[in-house]
């Protein structure tokens, strides 16, 4: 595939040769030619989308803690600040070609995000900061790329922002970043601070508050320079379990081991015993959804996922379900309709992989393990 010239203001043609088949991939949206770094390279993050006008950054992974303390003290000398981690999809928004464009973690653009971004924001916040890349979590119950139940927002979805990129993909200043969001009247995520490592008591008193409200967890950002890390509450792990237990056998196991271990190394710094409660109920969402799906397989069916979305322009369902098959996702829809000033569309994703692995079980078919 030829790769468009203005690549070359990023790497050597030589390069480009190297990584073009594992790193790189080309698409086209809004009649833009747009290419992605579908890996890391170098100091350049994966999801780096570069086009003709420029380059929009990816954003860092964020490294994990399981024992909240020794996190705080391992990697915090001179305060941090506390945001709540909400769970939905990562998206950073910029300005291309004169248009806000919405980009999925991976560098996708996502039709479904840019037609709702007007619902999201004021989008004359670009016009005071064009050279930002505005950073957030789409969450809600009617987004095309999670089911997760999130008790804080019953209905649609919301854009809660959290980070601002400059020209260069650095993350601007912890207190700066709040003033903007407060002056532009942007939904931001929650946050306390700053804090001290004299606080940690106040920062796990947080954490048992937020578990208490079905909340995922946070992200704790150094007042000054250092790492960003994340910590999750036990009960995110369970939803994490309900959301996908009839994906099990498409996900790889450590995704499940990993909740269980989360789960472990709280009970273990915060002395509180998981409840029979909780291991009842985590076996219950592992075995009751598949004991079902087992059933339904056998009698013809398959492993589907459903979702549910509205738009404002009919063209960006399209777009959408495009976007979703392009990034190799099996898409079928199932409905559109205009509901008060919006198209609702209806449609599930299908998992052939698992469901011939389950299939051909059910069939008799012997395999190793």
């Amino acid at each position: 595939m030829e790769y468009p010239s203005f690549l070359e203001k990023y790497f050597p043609k030589e390069t480009i040769e190297k990584i073009r088949e594992k790193a790189l991939s080309l698409y086209k949206r809004n009649g833009l030619a747009f290419i992605r770094l579908t890996q890391d390279y170098k100091k350049i993050l994966r999801g780096t989308v570069f086009w003709e006008g420029g380059i929009v950054y990816g954003y860092p992974k964020i490294l994990r803690i399981v024992h909240l303390e020794r996190g705080i003290n391992r990697y915090f000398k001179d305060g941090f600040y506390v945001e709540e981690k909400v769970d939905g999809y990562n998206v950073r928004v910029a300005v291309i070609d004169g248009k806000p464009l919405a980009f999925t973690r991976g560098g996708f653009v996502c039709p479904f995000t840019t037609d709702r971004l007007p619902d999201f924001f004021d989008l004359d916040f670009f016009n005071g900061h064009p050279e930002y890349v505005l950073c957030g979590e789409v969450v809600g119950p009617e987004n095309p790329y999670n089911t997760e139940t999130i008790p804080y927002v019953k209905e649609d979805v919301k854009f809660f922002a959290f980070d601002i990129l400059d020209k260069k993909g650095m993350s601007i200043d912890v207190e700066e970043k709040y003033n903007i969001f407060n002056r532009e009247n942007i939904l931001q995520v929650r946050h306390w601070g700053p804090f001290t490592n004299n606080d940690i008591g106040k920062v796990k008193d947080l954490i048992l508050e937020l578990d208490r409200d079905g909340r995922e967890g946070i992200v704790l950002k150094p007042s000054k320079e250092g790492k960003t890390l994340k910590y999750v509450t036990p009960s995110s792990c369970l939803r994490d379990i309900a959301a996908t237990s009839t994906l099990m056998v498409e996900l790889p196991a450590g995704f499940y081991i990993q909740r269980i271990f989360r789960a472990l190394f709280f009970s273990h710094e915060f002395g509180i015993p998981l409840s029979d409660e909780h291991l009842l109920e985590a076996a219950r969402l592992l075995y009751r959804p598949n004991q079902k799906l087992i059933r339904d397989i056998d009698e013809g069916g398959s492993i589907k996922e459903f979702f549910q979305i509205r738009v404002k322009n009919r063209d960006a369902v399209d777009g959408l379900l495009s976007h979703l098959r392009m990034a190799g996702v099996r898409v079928q829809s199932v409905s559109i309709e205009k509901i008060n000033g919006y198209y609702r569309a209806r449609f599930y994703r299908v998992f052939h992989k698992g469901t011939k692995d389950l299939r051909r079980k059910l069939k008799g078919f012997g395999f190793f393990d």
